[in-house]
């Protein structure tokens, strides 16, 4: 077995294979009937809190990108992976994968790839294309376009409760935000439809800044990024803003199951949506990422990825994306006060049988050489995260500074 890496900086690496576990390639001591992979994965988490104590006190700027990887991991509401999602559409895609086969030639040959691929996002890409060409695509059975009732399978599918042993959400809010109000807020971006953040928010009693108006009803509105929460009376004794604690800016570049655009052209928050606006996952999603809201939200990633001082965590994110993977590596490129923790899970096939991947090239692209060769400014940890969330340590340095105070 080769090296199976859990943990990589340019300075320091973790990994173990069958019989050893290593530091920096160096073999580690180890007892009689120790698993090396749990004491490799115990270190590798321990260097990571130590390093994470280190950034949250130093970056001014935190910010974080949470990818589908995040909503995983909810109890028996989780998120499904890509295989489970492709199953719970298979009927409307073999309706729709009919009228590909049915000729034969290179429009067959191009759905037959996609099918054995069982990529959705090529699937509904190539649809899209047929679509402008030749027109709509239409169930026998009921005469509706069948695109459209696989996009809502899949806004469906999103709609995902927090689940009650679900503290994780929770908990990663509120060690992140877990600093001095007068530092900049935290800024939470996700391509997540679903509202498990927001739950978790609610749950805690915490202020989202999400772009949406305090009235009622919510429209978004790019300005209220820029508004923020201060106590009135501290402000008024101290002559100085006090900024209220517990509140983060919630950033949702793909859309959301709970938006609704009206015919004005509005996008309100509603409880319920029955046609949500979201990006869904096709080639046009590049496209669309330039029309508001989701131009607006991808402005200020790139603002903050710019700034001096900034943190960026990514965890569950698969670097697919492109117009957002193009942003974060300029950034890593030409901010060298940018410092990236990367968290990455993935598994690989041997044998037969499924085992983790451990850091390779593959889900860090842009990140990690061939020889695995770490860029500068850049950490990277395998993990799910669950785990990473549970060994992700508080900031020490938080002081809220009302806690005695007078009003």
């Amino acid at each position: 077995m080769d090296k199976v890496y859990l943990y990589k900086t340019q300075n320091i690496s973790v990994s173990y294979d069958d019989e050893q576990w290593y530091v920096n390639d160096q073999i580690q001591e180890k007892k009689e009937g120790d698993n090396v992979q749990e004491k490799a994965q115990e270190y590798a988490y321990k260097v990571m809190a130590e390093d994470m104590s280190r950034y949250m006190s130093h970056f001014r700027n935190i910010a974080v990108l949470t990818a589908a990887g995040t909503s995983m991991e909810n109890g028996t509401h989780g998120g499904k992976t890509r295989t489970e999602l492709w199953k719970s559409y298979e009927d409307e895609i073999n309706k729709i994968a009919t009228v590909f086969t049915s000729k034969e030639g290179a429009l067959k040959d191009k759905c037959t790839q996609i099918l054995q691929d069982k990529n959705i996002e090529d699937f509904l890409s190539f649809t899209i294309l047929y679509e402008k060409l030749n027109g709509e695509i239409l169930d026998k059975d009921d005469d509706k376009n069948l695109r459209i009732k696989l996009e809502n399978k899949i806004a469906t599918a999103c709609e995902l409760d927090l689940d009650e042993t679900n503290q994780h959400h929770q908990d990663f809010i509120r060690k992140l935000t877990a600093r001095k109000p007068s530092e900049p807020r935290l800024q939470l971006y996700t391509t997540n439809y679903d509202t498990l953040f927001e739950q978790a928010a609610r749950r805690m009693n915490y202020v989202v800044i999400d772009g949406f108006s305090l009235s009622y009803p919510r429209v978004f509105n790019g300005t209220n990024f820029d508004f923020d929460i201060v106590f009135r009376e501290h402000t008024r004794i101290k002559q100085e803003e006090s900024f209220v604690p517990n509140v983060f800016q919630l950033f949702k570049l793909h859309g959301s199951i709970d938006w609704e655009k009206n015919t004005k052209g509005q996008i309100l928050q509603k409880e319920k949506s029955d046609n949500p606006c979201i990006i869904y996952p096709a080639s046009e999603k590049y496209e669309s990422s330039y029309d508001q809201p989701y131009f607006e939200m991808m402005s200020h990633f790139q603002q903050t990825l710019r700034k001096e001082n900034t943190l960026l965590i990514v965890v569950g994110f698969g670097f697919k994306d492109k117009h957002i993977q193009n942003v974060i590596k300029e950034a890593s490129l030409q901010n060298h006060n940018l410092h990236i923790l990367i968290v990455c899970y993935g598994q690989t096939k041997k044998e037969d049988k499924w085992i983790d991947s451990g850091i390779i090239s593959d889900l860090v692209p842009d990140y990690l050489d061939e020889n695995l060769v770490v860029r500068p400014n850049v950490s990277i940890l395998f993990s799910k995260f669950k785990a990473f969330v549970e060994h992700l340590p508080m900031n020490n340095s938080y002081n809220n500074p009302f806690e005695n105070a007078s009003i």
